[in-house]
């Protein structure tokens, strides 16, 4: 429990102080949610591999994910938009293959609360590697991938006092390639990304500026791209990621163990 707590206490670091928020116009309120969304979505930083009948691997991924447009937000509002640049992410991952050359993939942080912030995540893939089934020289699988978070915390704007709560899920369908070279294995994927948003504020005020509802669901779409490299050093995989969803950049790391 412990480490759930310190993967939590960092994701919350970049919105310490609470992001404040005001005056949203229905765009403004799309791309901050589908930043948030992409931030939240799945990643387990693995090759689209399966090297032999069964596999296992657990570990912890974490990373950063570019939101200039929340860090513009918070800005317009009064404050130092300046730390909400980048939005941090981690977890604990799993990821097993089983005969067939089908594998499926998690991450997760348990609901924890620290410094009037809220945060939960859970993610899941599953996809086929038929270059592995068909003994292709290449690895070549097709997958997919969900997600679902919340993130809560408190913020005060003309000391009108709120709280304000993101929930986004989002959808992932990709097509990968990789090969393994000495302890080296690159890879990429190529996919469609869809995140929908509910964002809700209790208090007595609202932070949108088109309609005085408490709720607004919002929703975006786009491409999906991901290059990255595993290395494997005994029982020990690291793994290095960039991606982009739906015009949002994100990068991220892991350690882990795969047997």
């Amino acid at each position: 429990m412990k480490l759930f707590i310190l993967l939590a206490l960092f994701s919350f670091s970049a919105l310490a102080g609470s992001p404040a928020l005001t005056n949203l116009s229905k765009s403004d309120l799309e791309k901050v949610s589908n930043e948030i969304a992409v931030n939240f979505s799945h990643t387990a930083v693995a090759a689209p591999e399966t090297k032999g009948i069964w596999g296992i691997e657990v570990g912890l991924v974490a990373g950063v994910t570019g939101s200039p447009k929340l860090k513009d937000l918070v800005d317009n509002a009064g404050e130092d938009g300046s730390k909400f640049k980048r939005l941090p992410h981690a977890g604990l991952m799993a990821r097993v293959h089983v005969p067939g050359d089908i594998f499926a993939e998690m991450s997760f942080i348990p609901t924890t609360k620290a410094s009037g912030l809220e945060l939960s995540n859970k993610t899941f893939a599953l996809g086929w590697n038929a270059g592995s089934f068909f003994q292709w020289p290449l690895d070549v699988a097709i997958g997919g991938q969900i997600s679902s978070s919340k993130l809560q915390y408190d913020q005060v704007v003309s000391s009108v006092a709120s709280t304000v709560t993101f929930e986004p899920s989002t959808s992932s369908l990709w097509i990968g390639a990789s090969k393994e070279f000495f302890i080296f294995t690159p890879y990429v994927k190529l996919g469609t990304f869809k995140s929908d948003t509910d964002v809700k504020v209790d208090g007595s005020s609202t932070i949108f500026a088109y309609t005085t509802s408490q709720k607004e669901t919002v929703s975006s779409s786009g491409g999906f791209g991901a290059v990255g490299v595993n290395v494997q050093l005994l029982a020990i995989r690291l793994g290095f990621e960039a991606s982009r969803a739906a015009e949002v950049g994100r990068v991220s790391g892991k350690l882990s163990l795969a047997f």
